[in-house]
C-alpha cells in the first residue's frame, strides 16, 4: 500500500535569508551596545588596564612588608600557636606528669602517637614515648584528651622541623623533654606558664636579669 503525501499548497513557501543579512535589533539593546563600544574604546585610548594595575602596585608600595630575613630575623608566633609537641614535668619534683593511660595515642586520628607503658595501677607510667611527625597534623586533640594537671603533652612555640633523614623527625621521649626544656626557658615577652595555664607561681614567673654594677667615678 503506497503512503500518501501530506498535502501542502504549492504558493507557501519558506522565507529564504539574504545572505549578510542581521538579524533585527530593539532599539534599546542597540543603543546600550553603541555605549558600551564607546566606553571601550575610551579605556582603550587611555590605556585603562595599565592604570589599574600600577593603581595595585602602588598600594602595595606603601605597605608593610611582610618578608622576614631568615635566619637573622625570627617569626613571633602567637600565644595560641601550635607548633612542636612535649611532655613536660613537675616544676618542684621534676617527675614525669605523663601516667602512661594512652588518651593520647586513642585521640590522634593519624596514629602518630606511640607509646609504650610500664607499672600497673597508679604506679603505671610511660616508659616509651614516640611522635612521629611526618604524620602530625597538628590538631591539638592529644592536648585536649590528656586529663593530668597541668596537662603532661603541650604544644609548644617551636616550628622549625629540618631534617635530613626520615629518622630525625620521629621524636622520642628524650627529645620530648627536651623541647619542653627549651620552651620553658623561652625569652620571648611573654612567660611560658601563662601560654599553657600552669597555675605554678614559679612556671608564670621568671628571675629578672641583675642590674650591671655601677662603678665609682674616677677622682
Amino acid at each position: 500500500m503506497r503512503r500518501r503525501r501530506r498535502w501542502r499548497p504549492r504558493n507557501i513557501s519558506k522565507p529564504r535569508k539574504r545572505p549578510g543579512s542581521r538579524p533585527r535589533r530593539l532599539p534599546s539593546v542597540q543603543g546600550e551596545e553603541r555605549e558600551m563600544e564607546f566606553t571601550r574604546g575610551i579605556q582603550k585610548f587611555f590605556l585603562w588596564d595599565i592604570v589599574k594595575g600600577m593603581s595595585a602596585t602602588l598600594r602595595h608600595m606603601f605597605k608593610k612588608p611582610v618578608t622576614l630575613q631568615y635566619p637573622t630575623e625570627r617569626w613571633e608566633p602567637p600565644e595560641r600557636f601550635r607548633g612542636f609537641l612535649g611532655l613536660t614535668r613537675d616544676f618542684k619534683t621534676g617527675e614525669e606528669l605523663c601516667i602512661g593511660c594512652l588518651n593520647c595515642e586513642k585521640a590522634c586520628p593519624v596514629d602518630c602517637i606511640t607509646i609504650v607503658t610500664a607499672g600497673k595501677g597508679r604506679e603505671m607510667y610511660a616508659k616509651e614515648f614516640y611522635i612521629d611527625y611526618m604524620r602530625c597534623m597538628y590538631c591539638g586533640l592529644c592536648t585536649e584528651a590528656c586529663p593530668t594537671t597541668p596537662k603532661s603533652i603541650v604544644h609548644t612555640h617551636q616550628y622549625e622541623t629540618p631534617g635530613y633523614f626520615r629518622d630525625d623527625l620521629v621524636y622520642e621521649k628524650e627529645r620530648l623533654y627536651d623541647v619542653w626544656e627549651k620552651e620553658v626557658n623561652y625569652t620571648g615577652p611573654r612567660p611560658w606558664g601563662k601560654l599553657f595555664g600552669l597555675r605554678n607561681q614559679e612556671a608564670d614567673t621568671r628571675p629578672e636579669p641583675e642590674a650591671p654594677a655601677e662603678t665609682a667615678p674616677a677622682e
